[in-house]
């Protein structure tokens, strides 16, 4: 990972979202699609500093994989099919459209697979239609941390802190709550608002 800038190398930990760092004044993201590449340069200057502009071409690569997918049939999934090697580059990691039939709604599906006791299983973290980029990366950044953490701990982990996966970054230090309004519920109601988390 040497040829990754230090204040980034978190970002870039279990895939590299195609971001490489060719120039000093920027990162490039290139994501091919039928022989084009759909990526871009993302100059420091113009983003904000290095973080801040690693994070835009994340979310760019992001919103890319939603639009077309690894095996992009052009058709809505109505099943989730659980891979063991996932599809988004992160082992026990899949991402997925599921189409609800009996709700006529379409949503985003991270699904990461695990096991307790020798049983398999699975967890999910949805997203509806319109969600925005920064709450994809924060919904596939919650799915990679729930699979890392399961295969530090194995048969001592503990799902449930992922419940507040819509309220706090389980994948930072401390655990800290996510923006006012970052999510919000059916209702419009926010959801910034959590329970204490027990360390």
């Amino acid at each position: 990972m040497s040829s990754i800038p230090k204040e980034v190398q978190d970002l870039l930990r279990e895939t590299r979202y195609g971001i490489s760092f060719p120039v000093p004044s920027g990162c490039q993201m290139r994501f091919i699609h039928k022989g084009e590449d759909l990526g871009g340069f993302y100059a420091y200057s113009q983003w904000g500093g290095v973080r801040k502009a690693v994070e835009a071409a994340i979310s760019r690569n992001m919103q890319l994989r939603m639009k077309y997918g690894r095996n992009e049939r052009g058709h809505l999934k109505t099943r989730e099919v659980l891979e063991t090697r996932g599809n988004t580059g992160v082992v026990g990691v899949s991402g997925n459209w599921t189409f609800d039939k009996r709700r006529n709604t379409t949503r985003w599906r991270y699904q990461v697979s695990w096991r307790m006791d020798g049983v398999p299983k699975s967890k999910t973290f949805d997203l509806s239609e319109s969600a925005t980029p920064d709450q994809f990366l924060h919904a596939f950044r919650t799915a990679i941390q729930f699979r890392k953490e399961w295969e530090m701990k194995k048969e001592s982990f503990d799902p449930s802190p992922y419940r507040l996966w819509r309220v706090r970054r389980l994948y930072e230090p401390g655990r800290p709550l996510l923006p006012e309004g970052f999510f919000e519920d059916l209702s419009g109601r926010k959801m910034n608002q959590s329970p204490s988390l027990a360390s």
